[in-house]
């Protein structure tokens, strides 16, 4: 047959291209393992190894025991430094404290600074219960100028107050300490005593004396 009798593709149902060959498979192709061109042909590949020599070795109990001793020997030689090194030693502040405001170390009684009316410190010398009532001996030290305080005492308990003896406010300079016997006709007990302004308006600080 010439090519001018073979039909044309796609030309009627008698054309050999309109049917496809029913016993017809797409090739199909799969993954295989590549031969090993130092062997020769037609022998058969080796067999896989077994699972248990692809996993890594586990260590032995004797290099597992050695690690564990040279952990237990450094914990020990740090310790060790530690109790040796630091053991005997106290812990030395950062900073050293800073000296309270106008303190002397001269003084023997309670005191305390307080700001205001020149700004200075207040401090009770000595106190003592009599029959008579308080007597303590006050101080005040003043930084500038002169101002004039006064002084009053109440009970902790019942807030009771109690003027003193001579009322008159006293007059401090600075420079020049303040210093007198005051006392306070009042019952013996745990009292508080105030450094004021003159008219005892405004308090400037205050101090405990036990009963």
């Amino acid at each position: 047959m010439n090519s001018q009798q073979w039909p044309p593709p796609g030309g009627g149902q008698d054309s050999p291209w309109a049917h496809q060959d029913p016993g017809h498979r797409a090739p199909q192709f799969h993954d295989a393992q590549g031969r090993d061109p130092r062997r020769p042909f037609g022998e058969a590949p080796p067999p896989p190894p077994p699972p248990e020599q692809l996993r890594p070795p586990r260590p032995t109990a004797p290099v597992v025991w050695a690690v564990v001793g040279i952990i237990v020997v450094i914990a020990a030689l740090v310790l060790g430094m530690q109790f040796v090194g630091g053991g005997s030693q106290e812990p030395q502040p950062s900073g050293s404290a800073a000296p309270t405001s106008g303190a002397s170390p001269s003084r023997t009684g309670n005191y305390i600074p307080f700001e205001g009316n020149g700004d200075g410190i207040f401090e009770i010398v000595r106190h003592e219960w009599t029959s008579e009532g308080l007597l303590i001996r006050v101080r005040v030290e003043i930084e500038r100028g002169e101002y004039q305080f006064g002084l009053f005492a109440f009970t902790n308990e019942t807030r009771e107050a109690f003027d003193a003896v001579n009322p008159a406010p006293f007059t401090v300079r600075a420079g020049t300490p303040y210093e007198a016997d005051v006392l306070f006709p009042m019952p013996q007990a745990d009292s508080t005593i105030v450094l004021s302004t003159p008219s005892g308006a405004v308090a400037l600080n205050a101090l405990p004396v036990p009963g």
